[in-house]
């Protein structure tokens, strides 16, 4: 406050002035630390909150962790359930392919004259015993084939 030259008021002294800068510094310290305590006490609960935070997703995670190995091991099992399944059902199919293949061969076999059938056994016989020439025989074809294909090409 300024004071207006010719008021009855008197002029405060130095030592007056320095008492209330000296009040006014205390007041101002006393609110700055509380300004300060205020802020640690901020401060702690951020880092508190944070901590809980933490707690919080660290539980979360594990129970999470916890249900897909629960989920997993039961999807495993519904897999092995599943692949159990599935090979019986092509254990069955076969068996049914090759009792079919069985009751057409017999078939054939009932249609096929005696002396076809004969001369079938005979050859299977002599393809068993001989089987060194066979062969021999076989790669001789194929080495005729191949001359001719590519003799067929020029």
């Amino acid at each position: 406050m300024i004071r207006q030259p010719g008021s009855d008021d008197s002029t405060p002294t130095p030592e007056e002035l320095r008492a209330r800068v000296e009040g006014t510094r205390e007041e101002l310290g006393m609110e700055v630390e509380e300004a300060a305590g205020k802020t640690a006490d901020v401060k702690e609960q951020a880092q508190a909150k944070a901590a809980e935070l933490k707690e919080t997703a660290q539980a979360k995670g594990a129970e999470l962790k916890a249900q897909a190995q629960v989920k997993g091991a039961e999807l495993k099992g519904q897999a092995q359930v599943k692949g159990a399944e599935l090979k019986g059902q092509a254990q069955t199919r076969a068996a049914g392919a090759k009792a079919q293949a069985q009751v057409k061969a017999a078939e054939v076999l009932e249609r096929t004259p005696q002396p076809v059938r004969e001369r079938a056994y005979q050859v299977g016989e002599s393809a068993r015993t001989n089987v060194k020439p066979l062969i021999g025989f076989g790669l001789a074809v194929l080495a005729v084939c191949v001359v001719v294909s590519r003799v067929g090409r020029r």
